[in-house]
């Protein structure tokens, strides 16, 4: 290699090198940063009324967008919007009573299995550390709001006066007057989710402004997500459950 094309190699590299750390310390002025986000949840619902337990874990889903606002150089508010299904299961401990043609049939050991989207605004604080290599990690806290925009249930137990097949996706909150309805449950899910969220992740820096984005997250719902049935203004059956889930999701910043 002659010397002119050795010089011109050392210039490249240099002007590679400048240029790309330019482009890491432009991305770590910047205040607002934007993102795409993926992930699934498992989810389950904590019941606290004496005659339902708990069914299990559900699987779920949720995706959309993200950004922070990062307001000092290792904190930052952070804002998603997301379409999530949140989903669980409980069981009764009691039997149900259902009515098909005017005949009443008692049932034991009922499980309903809900499937519900949401449209979910969480808002979080983020504690961030300073980049180690191409790391960055964080932890966060913060409220995760959701409005539920459909709801399913599939209502399983044996001797139930309908089919299998017709206790699939049953959708809730039809009105009192829903066939699947028994006598001592309503099954519509209310409008407003509010969990708390803690979590952890970090984001590891690709090239320039984009990093690849990873978070484990706990949700625990605070609100009974569940609608007690109602006689003449008066509580007949309370129910109340909480809606919990773990949520693991990647995500691209830009």
């Amino acid at each position: 290699m002659t010397k002119k094309n050795l010089l011109a190699l050392v210039l490249l590299i240099a002007t590679t090198s400048i240029s790309f750390s330019q482009d890491k310390k432009d991305t770590d002025k910047r205040k607002y940063i934007f993102g795409l986000k993926t992930g699934a949840n498992f989810s389950w619902y904590k019941p606290d009324s004496r005659n339902l337990s708990n069914g299990g874990l559900k699987l779920g889903y949720s995706y959309g967008l993200m950004a922070d606002y990062i307001f000092q150089q290792n904190y930052a508010i952070s804002a998603e919007f997301l379409v999530s299904g949140i989903n669980g299961k409980i069981k009764f401990k009691d039997t149900l009573t259902y009515s098909k043609n005017n005949i009443s049939k008692k049932v034991p050991n009922v499980e309903y299995e809900y499937t519900v989207k949401y449209v979910q605004i969480p808002i979080s604080f983020k504690f961030r550390t300073k980049e180690i290599g191409s790391m960055k990690y964080f932890a966060q806290f913060g409220i995760a709001p959701g409005i539920r925009i459909s709801s399913k249930v599939q209502i399983n137990g044996n001797g139930m006066p309908w089919g299998e097949d017709e206790r699939a996706n049953i959708k809730t909150n039809k009105g009192s007057d829903d066939s699947y309805e028994p006598a001592e449950f309503d099954d519509d899910v209310k409008f407003i989710n509010l969990p708390l969220l803690i979590g952890a992740g970090a984001e590891y820096n690709l090239t320039g402004n984009t990093s690849l984005y990873g978070n484990i997250r706990f949700e625990n719902g605070f609100n009974n997500i569940l609608k007690s049935k109602n006689e003449r203004g008066l509580t007949r059956t309370e129910t109340i459950v909480y809606s919990k889930n773990i949520a693991l999701s990647v995500g691209l910043f830009f």
